[in-house]
């Protein structure tokens, strides 16, 4: 090839082909440094969970992240606007003295995420007002005046890669002193004045768990602690540290059917208000609160079938308890599934020990319903609840018992029944009895966790003289609903207990049966909450003229229904108190044959004196209350029973006379053949016959 030619070829074909070889590797290398230079930008959300310290627990729900001492929620935009419940547990305290453990101080927040531009808001919901769905306009005013309120708001810190979710920094509501969950109360017995400090330096976030509809995050706040009486301060500054436990639950999006309440049966409520303009004025109603109870077969629970519920109300017990206590709990718990088996459900109510290898399970957590032990002076028990505001359905109950409830429930039994019952004449009951006293005690807590009110006029149905009849008292106890106060049976007299006389209250009462029966028995006939009220209606009515169905509704501050009363027992307070007085004095006559030596420093008869007194003053308030009495009634048309009644001039002529003879006769008080080995003390009876007397002319008023 002429060397001309060569020349040429190399120019018109190797050079280029060698150039774009060239720009290809020149090309390539500038790729890598640009993909190189974006690896090193890392995103918000890398920055900020890349690390080492960095703690994450992922959900369905919200995912948790713990982070170089901070927390924070990535809460899916799905969940945004969605309502939750947000509450505060105490999980531990240095000192029980002032908060208990397991304890909700205060009311859930019912709240939602919001999200406005680059802000995360946390709203506490306005559910109060509810409007006619036929009328939209109507929503959109209340809308307006009713909207959410803005508790806490959030930058967003960053979004996930896949901009599903955003994250926001919560860590004050866990580490600060929020207001809405403080757990000290300000005074005490509302004399003593409790000023709590919060101390920012003892603060730690601890474990955080998050599962697909709940979550919980445990913190440790520490507060200096004084007490003051008026001018006088006799704590100051005691440190408290307490680890609370903080939970948020995803309400559900299929809300239950309300019931809509009746002030004549005693049950829990949610207050409303509704706006409509096929009635004048805006209305006040209530929604009852109660477990959504629904057959899980539903063929054969319209058979007449007994059939599980979809979601039982389960309870778990404490591993704390002492073993002694286990079997009675569990025992009056499951006592409630009788009430519900006459409505055709079974199994509706469970219990469960503490489990053990279950990681979502935490007794502190919003989701589970807890029977909790307190070793606590307090000598009590309770069992609040708490709710779905929409709708009353009853999400959390829990039961607390403290420990000196053993000293409550002897008392009771040796005071009240001692005197009819040798077997409860001792300083320690044996376990057969106490387990019957924690097995009622129990029962009347789950009562309220069922949202069962006190029905304190349920034992004015029972004739007095009936509460000594064997057969009477075998059938119905001492009262016709263990929701009533009438722990035993201080009306029967030394012997009748050998005869076969009950002395304590029923399993379950009638009122109860009947109670749960209008609360929980499905009505599939009514679309609405509003068709079931003429069923609910019709069911009281038709009981109104039988004093056994009654509801007494417990009085606070002031009395005006004798048949109402704490601790009282039959339909005759006069009678009744001839016999319980009658009691006491024989207990007096005997306590120290009863107790001997055995109780050498005479602590324990000291106390029993003590109590004689206390039970002595409720014999004489269930009488005092009858003059100028007035016997009221939660009644609807139709009702057989009047709204009031005095009470009748021959009673309340019995009741005078009751007062005065007691006046002549307080003798049996000043037993010195017990006070004489008491520590000294003033005369009860100057003190008895100034109580008796105010207490007489203060009746003046109500009989004007």
């Amino acid at each position: 090839m002429k060397k001309w030619m060569l020349v040429l070829f190399v120019a018109l074909f190797v050079l280029p082909c060698s150039l774009d070889a060239e720009a290809a590797g020149r090309k390539k290398k500038g790729k890598n440094a640009v993909t190189a230079k974006v690896a090193e930008k890392k995103s918000a959300y890398d920055k900020l969970f890349q690390k080492k310290s960095c703690e994450t627990v992922k959900s369905n729900f919200i995912t948790l992240h713990k982070v170089d001492g901070k927390l924070y929620f990535e809460i899916p935009v799905k969940y945004l606007g969605r309502e939750m419940l947000f509450a505060s547990t105490l999980t531990s305290t240095s000192s029980n003295d002032f908060c208990d453990v397991g304890y909700k101080q205060n009311d859930p927040l019912h709240v939602r995420f919001t999200k406005i531009d680059s802000t995360i808001y946390l709203n506490e919901v306005n559910a109060f007002v509810t409007s006619n769905p036929k009328e939209p306009s109507l929503r959109k005013a209340i809308d307006k005046n009713f909207a959410d309120a803005v508790l806490y708001s959030y930058k967003i810190a960053a979004y996930t890669p896949d901009s599903t979710a955003v994250v926001i920094d919560v860590t004050p509501i866990f580490t600060t002193d929020m207001k809405e969950f403080a757990f000290l109360p300000t005074t005490i017995m509302g004399l003593i004045q409790l000023n709590s400090v919060f101390n920012k330096d003892g603060v730690a976030l601890g474990e955080v768990k998050a599962f697909d509809d709940n979550l919980s995050v445990k913190s440790m706040l520490s507060y200096k602690v004084s007490l003051k009486f008026m001018s006088f301060s006799f704590l100051d500054n005691m440190p408290l540290t307490a680890t609370v436990t903080r939970s948020l639950l995803l309400l559900p999006e299929e809300k239950m059917r309300p019931r809509i309440s009746d002030s004549r049966v005693g049950i829990f409520i949610t207050s409303k208000q509704h706006v409509s303009t096929e009635k004048d004025g805006i209305q006040d109603y209530t929604l009852a609160n109660r477990w959504r109870m629904e057959p899980k077969d539903m063929a054969a629970f319209q058979r007449g079938e007994l059939v599980e519920p979809v979601k039982p109300i389960v309870f778990y017990i404490d591993d704390a308890f002492p073993e002694l206590w286990k079997q009675p709990i569990k025992e009056g718990t499951l006592r409630w599934n009788e009430a519900f088996e006459k409505i055709g459900f079974k199994n509706a109510v469970q219990v469960r020990d503490f489990p053990k290898d279950d990681p979502e399970f935490d007794p502190d957590n919003l989701k589970y319903s807890c029977i909790r032990y307190s070793p606590s002076i307090v000598a009590n028990a309770m069992g609040p609840s708490w709710t779905d505001p929409r709708t009353g359905e009853i999400l959390n109950a829990s039961v607390y018992l403290y420990h000196n409830l053993i000293e409550l429930v002897q008392n009771w039994r040796f005071i009240q029944g001692g005197p009819a019952d040798p077997s409860v004449r001792k300083m320690v009951l044996d376990e057969e009895t106490l387990g019957d006293c924690i097995h009622y005690v129990v029962a009347h807590e789950i009562g309220h966790c069922l949202s069962l009110m006190h029905n304190m006029g349920s034992s004015s149905a029972i004739p007095v003289d009936s509460l000594r009849s064997p057969s009477f008292t075998q059938k119905y106890g001492t009262t016709y609903s263990i929701m009533d106060y009438a722990r035993n049976n201080y009306v029967a007299q030394p012997g009748d207990a050998e005869r076969g006389v009950k002395m304590t209250p029923p399993d379950l009462g009638v009122y109860d049966m009947y109670a749960i029966h209008w609360l929980y028995t499905p009505i599939f006939e009514a679309k609405t909450s509003e068709e079931e009220v003429p069923v609910l209606d019709k069911w009281i009515t038709e009981k109104s003229h039988d004093p056994i169905y009654r509801y007494g509704k417990q009085q606070f501050r002031e009395y005006y229904d004798p048949r109402a009363m704490e601790e009282d027992l039959g339909d005759d307070a006069i009678k009744a108190a001839t016999y319980g007085v009658k009691n006491l004095k024989y207990l007096m006559k005997n306590l120290n044959n009863w107790i001997g030596d055995e109780d050498k420093d005479f602590r324990f008869r000291e106390n029993i004196y003590n109590e004689v007194i206390y039970q002595y003053f409720r014999y004489i308030n269930h009488v005092i209350f009858n003059i100028g009495g007035i016997y009221l009634n939660e009644r609807y048309a139709q009702d057989a029973r009047p709204s009031y009644k005095s009470v009748e001039t021959e009673k309340q002529k019995r009741a005078t006379q009751f007062m005065l003879a007691q006046l002549k006769d307080l003798a049996w008080l000043n037993d010195q053949s017990l006070l004489k080995n008491f520590e000294i003390r003033s005369n009860i009876i100057s003190d008895m016959e100034d109580a008796i007397w105010e207490g007489l002319t203060k009746r003046f008023g109500a009989v004007a």
